[in-house]
């Protein structure tokens, strides 16, 4: 809702304990420990790239101790509701599968100290794309943001079908026991996630990575030499920060890019939190979601200083949240604790380095699948036009033309190669650039005036009626405008005004509608508006399906009707405006 509106707030009865309720003290520390459980298995995703880095064993086991600190205080400050910081909400960050990219080309480029800075840069344009929300509605359109995430998941993808081919040991003899543990790995996830029903369905990640480090042990996958250093290592001893940070401004557009996509992915989240929180849901909390964003960016950055990579909002948290109904921020500060712990423990932390690649690439070529078909999903909540088409077709090829011809943009300009530094990069500024310059020329207007010799007021719906559908305007913003017009008309049929002017325009993303008349009564316009159901579990199909709900139903519901009342010379004129989703 705009800023300063009270939002409306109903229980919903589908929840056992819901926001700000407190489960008794048991079932709290077992609700806990679980968030905790599942929050840490993606810290598979950090050892994926720390294995891309020159750092030694025991940095990479100190690192992550310190990335379970960070994810305890990112989950900490997204469940704060008072102060400038923190949705409220129960939505643990994870290290997310959209920096995976930008940040294993800095591993390789400069270690891990060019990750922690340039992940920083990202955070900061999370936070500017956070408190800048209501102005970038232009850009913020379901083709960028579908686009964003499409992108990501085919970067995420590439990287792991490699691993999950086993491109690189196919010579050996042992080729057929690796791909036998990929296939295991992605077969479970598959199977969960067809043939599971509930917490099964979304914890099949977790379980299909069970099964592959089984099958990795069984095969003699998992490395020895890591194995000792790791049973070596201290239960419980104070980690060590590194506070080291590097730069490099060719990452610097793919890691803008991942802070975006970030800002992007956070906004689904948030908004599926306040749907399922609330019955009586009509339109995203514009406050709430700019204070969850910038809580986001600021627990990425805050790991960042301390020597981590990228975290965002986990998706597949909130959807767990809503399969079992329990959605307590107390559940937050719980599981911050149990992290906390986790990351005092070496022996703990570091036990995820012992993942192999073969079962880390299966898991990420598995969440790439939902990443690109959730990125589909949200491109085409709206008919594509012509321009849409081109938006699509053009971003998309360029972005993978930088994985089939990299030799074509490594002899690029230095200038030109450091805007093109990843796939996401690329994508995403030609759909920004694109979407910015065919907003030229799209505004259409048309005006009807009555009186008492030609047309009259009962040709005003017709007329509002043809120019809209002639437009191609929203089915949702049509009806909210005809809704309104309705009762205007109704108001001026009464009052017997004869003579008045409607003008309508639309430029793609705002319709308007301003009537004049003689007079200086304002019709009154009653809202008829029901709020969408709360979302049904069955819409969290998959794990990423609380950022494509959520993102789907903020973009539906950005139409912040705004209405202006000018009067002039005896006449007045009503100006509506209506945001199309």
């Amino acid at each position: 809702m705009p800023d300063g509106t009270p939002v409306p707030y109903k229980r919903p009865s589908n929840l056992t304990y819901a926001v700000d309720e407190t489960p008794p003290t048991m079932r709290l520390l077992l609700l806990g420990l679980q968030y905790a459980a599942l929050d840490a298995f993606y810290l598979v995703l950090v050892a994926i790239i720390v294995r891309r880095s020159s750092a030694t064993i025991d940095e990479k086991v100190a690192l992550m101790g310190v990335s379970c600190i960070a994810l305890a205080i990112g989950t900490t400050l997204q469940a704060l509701r008072h102060g400038p910081l923190g949705s409220g909400h129960l939505a643990p960050p994870v290290f997310s599968a959209t920096f995976m990219g930008p940040s294993v080309a800095a591993a390789q480029t400069g270690g891990m100290r060019l990750v922690y800075g340039m992940t920083v840069i990202a955070g900061l344009t999370e936070a500017l794309i956070g408190l800048c929300l209501h102005r970038l509605r232009i850009v913020i359109t379901p083709i960028v943001s579908g686009l964003a995430v499409f992108i990501v998941g085919l970067q995420l993808g590439i990287v792991g079908i490699g691993e999950v081919l086993d491109v690189q040991h196919e010579a050996l003899p042992v080729f057929p026991i690796h791909l036998l543990v990929t296939m295991s790995t992605v077969g479970v996830c598959m199977a969960l996630s067809i043939w599971g029903r509930g917490a099964w369905k979304l914890l099949c990640s977790i379980l299909g990575l069970a099964v592959g480090m089984t099958a990795a042990w069984l095969a003699g996958l998992i490395d020895q030499a890591r194995l000792g250093v790791i049973a070596e290592v201290a239960w419980i001893e104070l980690p060590h920060p590194t506070f080291a940070f590097g730069f490099d401004v060719g990452l610097l557009p793919a890691f803008i890019a991942a802070g975006a996509a970030c800002a992007f992915r956070a906004i689904g989240v948030l908004t599926t939190c306040q749907r399922i929180n609330n019955a009586a849901w009509r339109q995203p909390d514009m406050v709430n979601i700019r204070k969850g964003v910038l809580a986001d960016s600021v627990s990425n950055m805050a790991g960042d200083l301390l020597g981590t990579a990228g975290i965002s909002i986990g998706p597949s948290l909130v959807g767990i949240s809503a399969a079992t109904g329990a959605t307590s921020r107390v559940i937050a500060f719980v599981a911050a604790g149990y992290l906390l712990i986790m990351g005092l423990s070496p022996k703990l932390a570091g036990s995820f380095l012992l993942i192999p690649p073969e079962v880390a690439g299966s898991i990420m070529m598995f969440t790439a699948c939902f990443l690109i078909a959730s990125g589909m999903q949200l491109i085409l909540t709206r008919p594509a036009d012509t321009r849409a088409i081109y938006i699509i077709g053009i971003a998309t090829m360029l972005a993978l033309s930088e994985n089939i011809y990299p030799e074509y943009f490594r002899h690029l300009p230095a200038v030109v190669h450091s805007l093109m530094g990843s796939p996401l990069a690329i994508g995403l500024t030609a759909a920004l650039i694109l979407t910015l310059v065919f907003r030229l020329g799209t505004q259409q207007r048309d005006t009807l005036t009555w009186n008492d010799n030609e047309k009259t007021l009962a040709d005003v719906l017709p007329f509002l009626t043809k120019a809209v559908e002639g437009w191609k305007v929203a089915v949702v913003t049509a009806a909210r405008c005809k809704h309104d017009m309705t009762a205007i008309v109704e108001f001026l049929q009464q009052h017997k005004v004869e003579t008045g002017r409607l003008g309508v325009t639309y430029n793609g993303l705002e319709l308007r509608a301003e009537i004049s008349y003689l007079g200086t009564h304002e019709a009154p316009i009653h809202r008829a508006l029901e709020p969408p159901p709360p979302p049904e579990l069955d819409e969290f199909v998959n794990e990423e399906s609380a950022v494509y709900v959520g993102l789907r139903d903020f973009l539906k519901s950005m139409s912040a009707d705004r209405k202006r009342v000018l009067r002039r010379r005896g006449h007045l004129s009503l100006r509506l405006s209506y945001e199309t989703p």
